[in-house]
């Protein structure tokens, strides 16, 4: 062996062992910063409505009676079909976007019993020759002073969403409902004639920012 080899061997194999190490030890970093679950300071006014999710506020979009929901999710629409009916009247929706550096756990906007929870499973599908992808969701929709709907949306791979409330179950405000394991959406949805005080780029904080006052 040439004697060169001798020093450089070794030495690839020493970087080799220090950038494994460093990739570890930011994977370990980067899962203790997604996965954590901190305390919140949970507002106790009756008449508001709280972020479910941490994140930045992407769009704030009125819906007619009658027309079939729809977020946009990295520039994709998302078409809610689930969503016709469950709400009589026009109503806000506030989709924020949670980036990989957020809390990913989801909090009940309002106080009051879970009248439905609808889970559609994310995936790949074959439809008229050609196959078209559904991104996993998770909707809970809750019963109090007003109704509000809270959909988690996760990407097309399926079994991302952790939902933690069942039907008839009570909740107070702030209380978890659940967690999306990787990039994800959430929209929250409440009657228009609600008022809302957020605007589109405003960062918030789940169980903390008021969204909206009933």
């Amino acid at each position: 062996m040439p004697i060169f080899l001798t020093f450089v061997v070794p030495q690839l194999r020493k970087n080799a062992f220090i950038l494994l190490s460093l990739i570890l030890i930011g994977f370990v970093i980067f899962s203790i910063s997604f996965y954590r679950d901190p305390e919140r300071s949970i507002p106790i006014e009756n008449d508001i409505i709280i972020s479910p999710a941490d994140g930045k506020i992407m769009s704030i979009d009125t819906v007619k009676i009658g027309e079939v929901p729809f977020t946009i999710k990295n520039g994709k629409k998302i078409n809610l079909p689930e969503l016709k009916g469950i709400i009589e009247e026009n109503y806000t929706m506030v989709s924020i976007f949670m980036g990989p550096f957020d809390v990913h756990v989801n909090r009940a906007p309002i106080s009051g019993k879970v009248s439905k929870v609808i889970y559609i499973e994310g995936g790949h599908y074959p439809a008229f020759g050609e196959v078209f992808t559904e991104n996993e969701r998770n909707i809970v929709v809750i019963d109090g002073n007003t109704r509000t709907v809270t959909v988690q949306i996760a990407g097309t791979v399926a079994r991302r969403i952790e939902c933690y409330v069942d039907d008839g179950q009570t909740l107070m405000i702030g209380d978890k409902i659940g967690r999306i394991k990787l990039g994800s959406q959430v929209v929250i949805i409440y009657p228009s004639k609600l008022k809302t005080i957020v605007k589109v780029g405003d960062m918030v904080r789940a169980g903390e920012s008021i969204i909206g006052i009933i």
